[in-house]
């Protein structure tokens, strides 16, 4: 992914950042990771509540030590952006605009991990902090952050998983936007299973959810529907 100068690098230099730390993927992680090469209000909040870039590195650095494990950086392939990132980059440019600014700045960036993607919750937490108190530490920096309370981060309630060819994949996760939909209160997600499709073979992926999704009642009903 090419760089780009302005307000908005960090959502751009987190290839950059993927890239340098072997992983083979672009998301909000990167993006954190890469506000630290722009000191501001944002990082200065951010090392205020003892969020530093060495922390948020070994963060991000497990991820590749995860099971199952996240695809590595592949020269030949390249890097994208996950959909996390577009969400992301997406909710940024809307806190940038309500503020009256035509591009999102480090800032924004973080507000938009605050209100959209849980990126920065799961370590403020484990400080002992919240994103309330990362949203007031911005605000004593000049920072406008909005007048809502923001999603408070919790973490999983127990997880569990199951594998999918990527026919099932589809077909599986209507049926979970039907019973678990983005409000509910049950957590699940899902991601592709390491593996080079064209050496032959489905590909495959998989499905967790935390206690309370059911996933093979929800697999059973998608082969159902798939067999009418």
């Amino acid at each position: 992914m090419a760089s780009s100068q302005g307000p908005m690098s960090a959502a751009y230099r987190a290839g950059d950042v993927a890239q340098r730390l072997d992983q083979g993927w672009i998301g909000p992680e990167h993006v954190l990771l890469a506000l630290f090469d722009e000191p501001g209000p944002a990082t200065e909040a951010l090392e205020e509540l003892s969020v530093t870039r060495e922390l948020v590195e070994e963060t991000v650095r497990g991820y590749s030590r995860s099971d199952p494990p996240p695809p590595a950086y592949d020269p030949e392939k390249g890097l994208s952006p996950n959909p996390a990132w577009y969400k992301l980059t997406g909710c940024a440019a809307g806190l940038a605009l309500a503020s009256g600014r035509r591009r999102p700045g480090p800032e924004h960036l973080l507000l938009a991990m605050v209100y959209g993607e849980h990126t920065v919750g799961p370590l403020l937490h484990q400080l002992g902090s919240g994103e309330r108190a990362l949203l007031d530490a911005l605000a004593r920096r000049g920072v406008p952050v909005p007048e809502v309370d923001p999603p408070t981060y919790r973490p999983l309630r127990g997880f569990h998983r199951i594998e999918v060819t990527e026919a099932e994949l589809k077909p599986l996760v209507d049926v979970l936007i039907e019973r678990y939909p983005p409000d509910s209160d049950q957590e699940w997600g899902f991601n592709w299973l390491p593996g080079d499709p064209e050496a032959g073979g489905p590909r495959r992926a998989w499905v967790g959810g935390e206690e309370g999704v059911d996933l093979d009642a929800a697999l059973a009903t998608a082969r159902e529907r798939a067999g009418d």
